[in-house]
Formats: C-alpha cells, structure tokens, sequence
C-alpha cells in the first residue's frame, strides 16, 4: 500500500532514518517517548501476526524520561504536534479520539502541527536522530473503504462546545461524520437538521460549531479551548 510522507520539522543535526513503520498492515499501537529537555528517542509499539505486542528499535538517543502513550482499539494517528528548535523540544500525537499530553521541555521557537491527509492514518516516522530526535516527519496511508465506514464515530463531534451524544449521532446520521464534516456545514443547514428532530434539538445552537470544527480537524486544540472558554456558558448540550 503506497505511503505519502508529510514535510520534515526540526533540524539539520543527526543522521537520517526512514520508513521507520510496522511491517504489512499492522497499526500502531503503544508509542515509547523518551524525553526530557528535548525528545531523546521514541519506539513504536504494534500487534504482531500472533496478536502480540511488538516493538520496533528505539530512534534518537539513550537519555531522557520514559513515558508511553496506549492507543484504544478503535483508535489511530493522525498526526503529531509540538515545538523545534535545533532539536524536537516538544512532542504530542494527534489521533482520531483525542490528543495526547505533552511531552518534553519548555523551549523551541516554532511551534508545528503536522496531520495525514483526509482518510489517512498516520503509520509511521522519517527524520534525523542522534542524541536526540533533530527533526521528524510523519508517514501515513490511505484508509480502506471498510475502515473508513468503521470510523463513523460522533465522538470527535463531541469535543464541540454544544455538542452532546445526542445531537452527535444526530449529525452521524445526516453523515456529518466528523469534525472537518462539520467545519464545512452550514450554520443554516445545521439549524435545519436540528428543527427536523423536534423543539428538544431545535433549542441548541450550532453558531459556533463550524468554526470550532474547523480548528478541531487542524489540530489547533489551544484555540479551540481559547474559543470555547470565551463562548457563552449557557448553550444547551444534549
């Protein structure tokens, strides 16, 4: 299956890696990050032909603080975020159900978001490492068709301020499927969908809700929560 690699963040230091992706198919499923100042190393994780744990060798370096980021069965990357400088400084992973915590120190000065194209699935790293990870690149394929029916979740929609279960499998079954769905649908048609279910939904107000997607599927999660917390507090969510 053919790969697409994204842009490469971070420095010129190091010596290159490449296609640092699990064999076949196989899905990533616990990621090993190494950090301290910087991000020394990471080490993916993948389920084997057996259904065990495997892992592929470490890159970057033997130092920093061991930490590990466990992915849930329904779920995959979508892309990484964080700070460089001449190193990685800060890293976190983007999947389709959530964003990870931050990891490593307080420095870099520029900040990057890096995501897999529309139905993609990032599966893998290139960059440059020594004694730390000096850049890095992220490696994604092309979902199937029969994963990407599987993906019809309205848990992304939920991270919407005014957006409960309820009105997220609402949304599902208008196929608005997930936030960058949502980020280009009308307000006008939203409000359509919304008085179709009856008063209970008609009550809700989805004003926001394209713009707030919009920074949802870029990975722009700061914003987003700068938004939602200037937002009214009294939206009704269901």
């Amino acid at each position: 299956m053919r790969h697409v690699k994204s842009e490469m963040v971070g420095g010129s230091g190091g010596q290159p890696f490449d296609n640092y992706v699990p064999p076949g198919d196989a899905r990533i499923r616990v990621i090993h990050i190494y950090a301290n100042e910087y991000i020394d190393a990471l080490q993916l994780g993948y389920l084997d032909d057996d259904g065990e744990l495997a892992l592929l060798p470490k890159v970057g370096g033997d130092g920093g603080f061991s930490y590990q980021f466990v992915l849930d069965d329904d779920e995959y990357l979508i892309g990484i975020c964080g700070r460089h400088g001449w190193y990685i400084d800060q890293l976190c992973f983007l999947t389709n159900k959530r964003r990870s915590e931050t990891y490593g120190g307080s420095g870099g000065v520029t900040e990057f978001n890096i995501q897999v194209p529309r139905d993609h699935e990032m599966v893998g790293l290139f960059g440059r490492q020594e004694w730390y990870l000096d850049s890095l690149g992220v490696i994604s394929r092309k979902r199937t068709p029969q994963e990407i029916v599987r993906e019809a979740n309205p848990h992304d929609l939920q991270l919407v301020e005014g957006i409960g279960p309820k009105i997220a499998q609402l949304l599902v079954e208008h196929s608005i499927l997930d936030l960058e769905d949502l980020s280009v649908t009308s307000v006008e048609r939203l409000r359509e969908i919304l008085h179709e279910a009856g008063s209970h939904f008609a009550m809700a107000d989805p004003t926001t809700w394209p713009q707030q997607a919009a920074l949802g599927a870029k990975g722009e999660w700061e914003k987003l929560a700068r938004l939602q917390d200037e937002l009214n507090g009294g939206r009704i969510v269901m």
